[in-house]
């Protein structure tokens, strides 16, 4: 099969600063790329690098994009090198051209809390829309401080409610001690990259030694790395950001094949890049755990975010392809 490619690039201001342990996110930079096959079939895909995060540049992306030129066959396409997981990802997207899935399937979702005292004020309102699961960015501030708002939110959540933890790998190993212990029999669900991946015999030793489930996710950017780390006997959560991971076919045949404890994770990807994530998570048996696609309307744009997805998702989730739309905004 031979195919016409094109790209178009994007830069986003994001409506409100995200802040994490690698400091303040401000905007989204990306691509849409376009494939179109013999018979006229067009599909979309979204290259959404966060090289701060482990993946391939912008710039690197792009650079590979310009290489496929106007046509390209789909063992070129076969070909891209594994460490371009972003890349990947969006020519698997482009080339599934995709079409109505019907499911009655309906999964969780967890809302995203803001860092820092402001996640007091954001809890009421979650819990009034329903949501059961939320994730905090800890790591931001001093650590006494944050351990005094951890017990603040925990005071504030039903019996039914759990609280994710991330820190982003911002803790050494002795903050990471005295988070886990604390936690140990309170309602965390799983503290999400205590320290650095680098530091892969501290990871391993704090799932040893405390009760809390740990997840990988930095550690786990291609699904290289959660094949790798699932070989080292890996006891706790593989958070997997599909748009970082590579192909939504490789991630739907890992899944099956080993049965790994995932949870799915938005990489603050536009609507299209989500899509196509949600429609493998609600046609696929992927995780049991709730969707990390709970930030909300992050552009401030409906053409850009999309359906804000509630407490849970749905078809009505992925009723339609955006894809078209998108590439008609760009110039």
């Amino acid at each position: 099969m031979v195919y016409r490619f094109a790209y178009k690039t994007y830069r986003l201001p994001l409506r409100a600063p995200l802040l994490t342990a690698h400091g303040p996110w401000l905007e989204r930079e990306g691509l849409i790329v376009r494939l179109e096959d013999e018979v006229g079939r067009v599909g979309f895909g979204e290259i959404a690098p966060l090289p701060w995060f482990g993946t391939e540049t912008l710039a690197g992306a792009e650079e590979i994009c310009r290489k496929i030129g106007a046509k390209v066959a789909g063992e070129a396409l076969d070909a891209v090198p594994e460490h371009l997981g972003c890349v990947r990802f969006a020519l698997g997207q482009a080339r599934e051209l995709p079409g109505k899935v019907a499911t009655t399937t309906r999964l969780p979702v967890a809302a995203l809390l803001p860092a820092g005292r402001v996640a007091l004020k954001a809890l009421p309102a979650k819990l009034e829309a329903g949501f059961l699961a939320f994730k905090w960015k800890v790591g931001v501030g001093a650590v006494d401080d944050e351990l005094v708002l951890l017990d603040d939110l925990l005071a504030l959540l039903p019996a039914s409610a759990r609280l994710r933890l991330d820190a982003n790998g911002g803790w050494n190993r002795s903050e990471a001690g005295r988070w886990l212990g604390r936690c140990a029999d309170r309602p965390v669900e799983f503290v999400e990259q205590p320290v650095a991946p680098a530091e892969e015999d501290t990871l391993l030793g704090l799932a040893r030694d405390y009760p809390v489930t740990i997840a990988l996710d930095e550690s786990v950017v291609r699904l290289a790395g959660a094949r790798r780390w699932q070989g080292r006997g890996w006891p706790g959560v593989f958070v997997i950001k599909p748009a970082l991971a590579g192909p939504l076919d490789e991630l739907v045949k890992w899944v099956a094949a080993t049965k790994p404890d995932v949870v799915l994770s938005s990489a603050i990807e536009t609507a299209l890049g989500r899509a196509a994530i949600l429609r493998a998570a609600l046609s696929q048996p992927l995780t049991k755990r709730a969707l990390g696609f709970g930030p909300g309307g992050v552009f401030g744009d409906r053409r850009w975010d999309g359906l804000v997805i509630g407490p849970l998702a749905d078809a009505s989730c992925i009723a339609t392809n955006p894809g078209e739309e998108i590439w008609k905004e760009l110039t």
